[in-house]
């Protein structure tokens, strides 16, 4: 899939863990809202990883992948250990480690991808690499010499440490350990020391940013900025309440969270979901059996994935988020502020947000709190809309889109200069 490129811009290859569009979730909403405003200025090219169900699924919103990709490449997903014979699997082991690979038990490399990505580099004539996620950074290792951005949603090695199974026992845990210490080694010098050398990094936390220790590598706070809908929050006071999660249960930290909420918060207000007609809406891909298993269709509904939240956004309340663990900033919160739905969370939740408990967002970590805090916002019309109100505030303050973009554009512009003594990439 291509269109023609006009030779006078720059051209970027963009890397991303999936097909970003259309921009339904938390990760392709960071990666297409500053990319998307400079497609007039900037020649973008698309690398994403993916199998017959993402060829699909980009075939069927080829019309938008033309319209702002002028060439797009899905690579296979490379198999993960687990899914190898024991000969696959010591070989998988010996080539990370002689390579200085990250994240072995979930890794993303093969040398088929490095072999495309060059291939394409030379094709389209690429200047610039913008890599979303540092699972994918180790296409900067083997394209050294071309100027690179590193977007970092999250410290990945906070939420892939590197699992063992529980049923590893004897020699075979003792390889896997130490195999487990070198990919945590590994993955610490990719992201906070930048051991390959990525000319900018920037981050969607500042606290995240603070954390790499890198002082060759220029760092940039980029949050994630959405346009405030400026919708009037008071239209929607009309039972039933819905109060709505969001987020795909195969991370493990949504799993977790809302294994927590059915365990320790349900049992609170469960009895009084149906005497105040208050509904719980659970969005997100891969629900777990036990919230299957809650689901009424009534009180308590289970969607699973939805390709478009926008019907459903609109009739929201109130957003909760009980995370417990992970790391970076939860764009589902942010999403739900510029549609002017309130928040209630956990302070893991809302971690590096900015916001103020009591002013533009509810915190409560312990489940009875939680509970009760759901039960007092779903009665009061006036605590949600000044919510509402102070959480669009907080938006156009502190997450101006506009400014988002000009920070981005000011590392391309960065990185181009650095590619002006590059020697032009040769076609292979």
């Amino acid at each position: 899939m291509s269109r023609p490129t006009n030779q006078n811009k720059i051209n970027i290859l963009v890397f991303t863990l999936s097909p970003p569009l259309p921009a339904s979730s938390g990760g392709p909403i960071y990666i297409t809202n500053t990319l998307i405003p400079l497609t007039e200025k900037y020649n973008f090219h698309l690398y994403t990883i993916g199998g017959q169900e993402e060829i699909e699924y980009v075939r069927k919103h080829k019309t938008l992948y033309d319209r702002y990709f002028h060439s797009v490449h899905i690579e296979p997903r490379a198999l993960i250990p687990q899914n190898k014979k024991l000969i696959g699997q010591v070989f998988h082991a010996i080539e990370h480690i002689y390579c200085g690979l990250p994240f072995m038990d979930v890794s993303y490399y093969s040398r088929s991808a490095v072999r495309n990505a060059k291939k394409i580099v030379g094709e389209k004539n690429i200047q610039l690499l913008e890599i979303h996620s540092s699972h994918l950074a180790f296409f900067k290792k083997f394209l050294p010499k071309i100027p690179s951005l590193l977007v970092s949603h999250n410290i990945e090695s906070d939420i892939f440490p590197f699992w063992i199974p529980q049923n590893s026992s004897g020699f075979k845990k003792t390889l896997k350990e130490i195999v487990a210490r070198i990919s945590r080694k590994n993955s610490y010098d990719v992201e906070i020391m930048n051991k390959w050398k990525f000319e900018q990094m920037s981050f969607i936390s500042a606290n995240d940013m603070a954390r790499v220790g890198a002082i060759e590598v220029e760092k940039t706070y980029i949050p994630l900025c959405l346009p405030v809908k400026n919708i009037n929050y008071m239209s929607k006071v009309e039972p039933p309440i819905r109060l709505l999660w969001m987020g795909g249960f195969w991370w493990h930290p949504n799993a977790e969270a809302i294994l927590w909420f059915i365990q320790f918060v349900l049992p609170f207000i469960k009895d009084k979901l149906k005497s105040l007609n208050v509904q719980l809406h659970f969005l997100g891909a891969l629900p777990p059996e036990k919230l299957v298993e809650i689901s009424d269709g009534k009180n308590i509904i289970v969607h699973g994935f939805v390709e478009s939240i926008e019907d459903l956004l609109a009739e929201t309340h109130l957003l909760f988020v009980p995370l417990l663990t992970g790391g970076g900033v939860r764009v589902k919160i942010l999403e739900a502020m510029a549609n002017g739905i309130p928040v209630l969370s956990t302070s893991k939740g809302c971690e590096g947000l900015g916001a103020t408990d009591g002013v533009d967002i509810v915190i409560r970590d312990d489940a009875k709190s939680f509970a009760e805090a759901m039960i007092d916002l779903a009665q009061s019309n006036e605590k949600r809309f000044q919510l509402s109100i102070a959480s669009q505030r907080l938006l156009k303050e502190k997450y101006n889109l506009m400014t988002c973009v000009k920070t981005k554009d000011t590392i391309y512009q960065k990185l181009a200069h650095e590619s002006d003594g590059v020697a032009k990439p040769m076609r292979l």
